[in-house]
């Protein structure tokens, strides 16, 4: 609860250096919102927000709007970050917290690669695989990238 209302407070805040000069930004501010929920989710082991928010964010990209650029890149961006978003579902669905944690990063990661595409700045190439082989680990149902990809690293003692 307490974790709720400083988010809460801090949204109220921030939300002015947010002010939107267009729908996209409108509705970035409000994938930014969603994305905060899920990470609540994770941290708290609350698996309903996590599902909630996931959905939303879903239906966002599912609309119109979303697909503005219309070009092969962002298409391919764009399934990736719905992929993710699949991923997040499902580990929230079978109360992973682990899998979720691997599933939100890969979620964050396609949101930043997806405003380095649209910047024209050089995309990194471990976007892609860091996530892949966090997920193996997790132990959520992957997609199939992801169920063929290299080992665990060691964790330090």
């Amino acid at each position: 609860m307490k974790l709720s209302a400083i988010i809460l407070l801090a949204i109220t805040i921030v939300t002015p250096a947010f002010a939107t000069d267009s729908p996209i930004k409108e509705e970035m501010r409000f994938k930014l919102f969603y994305a905060q929920g899920i990470l609540e989710g994770i941290v708290t082991e609350n698996f309903a927000l996590i599902a909630t928010n996931t959905y939303k964010m879903r239906q966002f990209s599912q609309s119109p709007a979303w697909d503005a650029r219309q070009s092969p890149e962002y298409r391919g961006l764009t399934t990736d970050f719905q992929r993710a978003l699949t991923s997040l579902s499902v580990a929230a669905e079978k109360r992973n917290v682990d899998a979720a944690t691997v599933y939100y990063f890969q979620l964050t990661t396609s949101c930043v690669t997806c405003h380095k595409h649209l910047r024209g700045t050089q995309v990194s190439s471990i976007a892609p695989a860091l996530p892949q082989r966090l997920a193996s680990k997790a132990g959520a149902r992957q997609p199939a990238a992801i169920d063929q990809a290299g080992a665990w690293p060691k964790k330090a003692n």
